[in-house]
């Protein structure tokens, strides 16, 4: 009986890994010199992330066209039971959620 009380303290007092500890940065930049899109970037290193990641995006966009693409990834990789922070500005905008490990799937109109 002492051994089993001790294993239930032993396994009471090891640490506790957090599933929330890595975090994935996406800037999205006006881009001067090339014309790739840099919401393309973002949505690819996104998808390089893990699930439970903590998504972490910082726009310098346009208002405007920032609320669309932290819409569309929070429509398309954070999961909607934990908590999501946005904040839309006129000069930076910022993102932070939890990474839902894949895109969902987009539903076709017919």
């Amino acid at each position: 009986m002492n051994k089993l009380i001790g294993l239930f303290f032993i396994m009471v007092s090891l640490p506790l890994s957090a599933d929330f500890d890595n975090k994935c940065s996406v800037l999205i930049t006006l881009r001067f010199q090339s014309n790739d899109d840099a919401y393309k970037d973002a949505i690819s290193k996104i998808e390089q992330c893990q699930k439970n990641d903590i998504i972490s995006v910082t726009s310098f966009l346009e208002k405007a066209v920032s609320k669309i693409y932290i819409t569309d990834i929070i429509q398309s990789y954070c999961m909607f039971n934990h908590e999501i922070i946005s904040i839309i500005d006129e000069k930076t905008s910022n993102l932070s959620c939890v990474h839902r490990g894949k895109k969902r799937s987009e539903r076709k109109l017919d």
